[in-house]
């Protein structure tokens, strides 16, 4: 098993317990509102770091993330769109606004650097 393919691996299994962070952030939120806020902030960071993780070994095996999710290859699309609803959903009934927006904007970031220079990554 290559650094690819574990650094992959661990990145979609990092976005699930991210996931279940936040989950539990909603159960948490009635009883101390301020640690669920908290571990939602912490649960969108990590989210944000795994899509970076994915994006870096699907790059080192030699595919171009951007070029995926432009042909469209359905899973992939959806679990990019599932994600990003589901902050956004988040934030905007449970929590604040600006968290999301935070959140698609160092996406874009991300993104627009990850785009312009491919060759800049860590092989």
């Amino acid at each position: 098993m290559g650094l690819e393919s574990l650094g992959f691996h661990y990145s979609i299994i990092s976005s699930i317990l991210s996931s279940l962070l936040i989950i539990y952030s909603l159960y948490l939120r009635d009883i101390d509102y301020k640690k669920a806020e908290e571990f939602f902030i912490f649960g969108v960071v990590f989210i944000g770091i795994s899509w970076s993780g994915i994006e870096w070994s699907l790059y080192l095996m030699g595919y171009n993330l951007f070029q995926l999710v432009a042909m469209p290859i359905f899973p992939l699309l959806c679990y990019f769109i599932a994600t990003s609803v589901f902050i956004i959903y988040l934030s905007e009934r449970y929590f604040r606004r600006i968290l999301w927006i935070i959140f698609a904007a160092a996406a874009v970031i991300i993104s627009i650097i990850a785009v312009n220079c491919m060759n800049c990554l860590f092989e």
